[in-house]
C-alpha cells in the first residue's frame, strides 16, 4: 500500500497564500475568523520540499517554509487538490480520506476514477466534469453539489468549488471538497418528518412556495401542485398581510418569539384563523423560511362566545393572569379584576373611583388620550399598546393593553374596557435580545449590522449638512499564527482587548465595529481633513506597539488601517467600504503595521 504523500509544493504553498489566506470559497467553508497571510520577510528561503520543487506561490518571488505552511493545509476540514487537467498532481491528507479512506493514494490519479457513471438527473459524469473544467479553465469559477465514489465504490455528495490557477505557464484548476453526505440524510429525514407532520409544515424560497406537507395541503384545500412557486401571501386574508409580513420578519431576525395569528383565506374561500411561526433554514441547498401553521378557528369562535356571555367572561376574569378594566367616558375606574390589582400594586379599595390617568407615566398621557379618542371616534378595539404605568412602590412598569369601547343596549357609548398584560420582563428580554442582535457577542462591540446603519445615516447626515466623515477598515497583521500558536482563548482575549484599545481613542460619536474574524471597521463623523483621520489612524497604530498583557504574557501584534472620506472616496455605502477595504490591502502588500487613505492609493 501506498504511504500518501504530504502535500507540500506547488499545491501546497498556492493553498496558503492564494486561498485559505483570501475571503473566497474556504474561508466561507471552514472558519468564521478570516484568516492572514502570514507575515514573509523577503530574505525567507525555504528549503527543497519532498518533491524536490521549491514552494512558491502565483504572485511573485516570496516563498514560504514547508513547516510553516503545512500544518495549517492539513489542519481544514475540507479536501484541497490540485488538477491538471483531468489528473490530480497534489492534494491534502483529507482528499485521501475522503476519496480513499486515507489508505490509497491519490496523486496522479485521474479524477474521474472517482465519479459514479451519472450525476442526478441522469447526467453523464464524465461529460459533466469535462464542461466545468472547461468553464473553469476559460476563467469561470464554479461552486456546484456532485456525487463521488470512494474506492470501495461507496458514493457520497459533496459541496466543490473549482478555481483557474495559473502557475508557472500552466493553467490548473484549483478544487475544494466538504462532504455533506449527513446534511443530505438529515434533510432527507427533514422531509419525512414534515410529511407525517400533524401541522401544517411549509418552506418558502424568496417569498413562494418550495414545500408544503399533506397537513398544509389539506388546510388551505389546495394541492402541492397548485403551491409551488406561488407567493405565500396569496392565501392571506388581504386585510392581514402587511401585519403577516411585518411579524415574519420580526421573527427571523429574532425580534419576536411570540407565534402570531391572522385570517387564511382556502381555496373554496373560507376564511380560518391561523398561528404561525417562521425561522431561517437551510433547503435544497439555498436560504429560505420553514413555516409551521396551526388551526385555531375553533379557538377564536370560542373567544367570540365568551365575549358574548356576561355570565362567562366575569368568572373568566376573575381568574386570568392578565388585568382587565372598565373605566367610564371621564376615565374613572368603574371595574377591574384582582390580576389589575396584582400588576398595579394597589388594593381594590385605593384604585375603585380613581381616574387612570393617574396611574399613567407622564410621558404616555398624550398617548392614551389620543388613543381614546380614536377608539371613541371610529368605535374600533386597538390592540397591544405598550405603556408604562407608575405602581405603588414608586417603579415603573410596562404593560400591554387592548381596548375596546363599551355601548349601552341601545349602541350609545358609555365607556371604555381593556386587557392589561404585564410584559415588564418581557420588555427587559427584549431589550437584551436587541442588544444581543446589533452587537458582536465577544467583544460587545457593534455588529456588521448596526455599523451599517449607522454608516447610512452619517452618510445622510453628511449630504444634508455637506460635512465630512471617515470610514477605516483595521485588520490585524498575523493573527491566525495566535490562534495557530497560542489557541482560540488567547486569540479571544486578543480580540477583546484590541476592542477595549480602539475604544480608548475614539471620542463618543465615533463608532468601532467587529465586522467579523479579526477585522474591525471605524466611522470617524464629522472630520474636517483627511489629516484629521491619518492622525488618529497613527495614534491607533502606535498604540499596537506597546503590545497587550494576556494571562500574564505580552504579546506584540500590528494592524493595517484602510482609509476612506466621505465624499472624496465616494458617497455611497458600498464605495466607501470598498475603498477603505482597496486602501488597506495596499498597507498589507507594502508591509503591514501603517495605514494609508484611499486617495493615495494611486488607482
Amino acid at each position: 500500500m501506498k504511504q500518501p504523500v504530504k502535500p507540500g509544493g506547488v499545491c501546497g504553498i498556492v493553498w496558503i497564500q492564494k486561498n485559505y489566506c483570501s475571503r473566497g470559497h474556504v474561508g466561507n467553508m471552514n472558519d468564521s475568523r478570516k484568516t492572514d497571510q502570514f507575515p514573509l520577510k523577503p530574505e525567507d528561503n525555504p528549503p527543497t520540499s519532498d518533491r524536490g520543487k521549491k514552494t512558491q506561490g502565483s504572485g511573485g518571488s516570496t516563498n514560504l517554509p514547508e513547516k510553516k505552511f503545512y500544518p495549517l493545509f492539513e489542519s481544514v476540514s475540507d479536501a484541497i487538490f490540485l488538477l491538471d487537467g483531468n489528473k490530480i498532481v497534489d492534494c491534502n491528507n483529507k482528499t485521501l480520506e475522503m476519496f480513499a479512506g486515507g489508505g490509497e493514494q491519490v496523486i496522479n490519479e485521474p479524477l474521474t476514477k472517482y465519479l459514479p457513471p451519472r450525476q442526478p438527473g441522469g447526467a453523464d459524469s464524465r461529460e459533466k466534469i469535462r464542461q466545468i473544467m472547461d468553464a473553469v479553465l476559460q476563467g469561470s469559477a464554479q461552486f456546484i453539489e456532485w456525487k463521488f465514489i470512494r474506492t470501495d465504490k461507496t458514493i457520497f455528495d459533496a459541496e466543490v468549488s473549482f478555481n483557474r490557477l495559473d502557475l508557472e505557464g500552466k493553467k490548473l484548476i484549483h478544487c475544494i471538497a466538504r462532504d455533506i453526505t449527513e446534511r443530505k440524510r438529515e434533510e432527507k429525514l427533514s422531509r419525512t418528518l414534515a410529511v407525517s407532520s400533524l401541522i401544517g409544515i411549509y418552506v418558502l424560497h424568496d417569498g413562494t412556495f418550495r414545500f408544503v406537507n399533506p397537513k398544509f395541503q389539506e388546510y388551505v384545500g389546495y394541492s402541492a401542485e397548485e403551491l409551488i412557486g406561488r407567493s405565500s401571501l396569496e392565501i392571506v386574508h388581504p386585510e392581514d398581510r402587511d401585519s403577516v409580513r411585518e411579524n415574519a420578519v420580526k421573527m427571523l431576525k429574532k425580534r419576536q418569539s411570540r407565534p402570531y395569528e391572522f385570517r387564511t383565506v382556502t381555496k373554496n374561500g373560507q376564511v380560518k384563523w391561523t398561528m404561525e411561526t417562521v425561522t431561517s433554514v437551510y433547503f435544497d441547498g439555498k436560504k429560505s423560511v420553514l413555516g409551521n401553521y396551526v388551526d385555531i378557528n375553533d379557538r377564536k369562535r370560542s373567544e367570540e362566545i365568551l365575549k358574548a356571555s356576561e355570565e362567562r367572561y366575569r368568572t373568566i376574569l376573575e381568574n386570568i393572569e392578565d388585568g382587565y378594566y372598565e373605566v367610564d367616558l371621564k376615565g374613572v375606574l368603574t371595574f377591574f379584576n384582582e390580576s389589575l390589582c396584582k400588576i398595579s400594586g394597589f388594593p381594590g379599595n385605593e384604585l375603585m373611583g380613581t381616574k387612570i390617568s393617574q396611574y399613567v407615566d407622564k410621558n404616555d398621557l398624550k398617548k392614551i388620550f389620543r388613543i381614546t379618542k380614536e377608539i371613541y371616534q371610529t368605535g374600533q378595539p386597538k390592540k397591544h399598546l405598550d405603556f408604562q404605568i407608575i405602581c405603588q412602590d414608586g417603579f415603573k412598569r410596562h404593560i400591554e393593553i387592548s381596548s375596546s369601547l363599551i355601548r349601552d343596549l341601545s349602541g350609545k357609548p358609555i365607556g371604555f374596557r381593556g386587557i392589561a398584560r404585564d410584559i415588564d420582563e418581557r420588555k427587559k428580554a427584549e431589550a437584551t435580545i436587541f442588544h444581543m442582535a446589533y452587537h458582536d457577542t465577544l467583544t460587545g462591540l457593534p455588529n456588521r449590522m448596526l455599523f451599517n446603519d449607522r454608516l447610512n445615516m452619517a452618510i445622510s447626515t453628511a449630504r444634508r449638512n455637506d460635512k465630512k466623515f471617515a470610514v477605516m477598515m483595521l485588520d490585524l497583521d498575523g493573527f491566525k499564527l495566535v490562534n495557530d500558536l497560542l489557541g482560540h482563548d488567547i486569540g479571544d482575549l486578543l480580540l477583546q482587548n484590541v476592542g477595549y484599545r480602539l475604544r480608548s481613542h475614539l471620542r463618543r460619536s465615533d463608532t468601532v465595529a467587529r465586522m467579523g474574524g479579526d477585522e474591525f471597521m471605524l466611522l470617524l463623523p464629522e472630520i474636517n481633513r483627511k489629516e484629521d483621520a491619518e492622525a488618529i489612524a497613527k495614534k491607533i497604530i502606535n498604540s499596537f506597539h506597546q503590545g497587550f498583557i494576556l494571562k500574564n504574557q505580552k504579546l506584540r501584534i500590528t494592524a493595517s488601517i484602510g482609509i476612506a472620506i466621505y465624499p472624496d472616496s465616494g458617497t455611497d455605502f458600498d464605495m466607501l467600504k470598498k475603498n477603505a477595504d482597496i486602501a488597506m490591502y495596499k498597507v498589507k502588500e507594502k508591509g503591514r503595521d501603517n495605514f494609508q487613505c484611499y486617495e493615495s492609493v494611486g488607482i
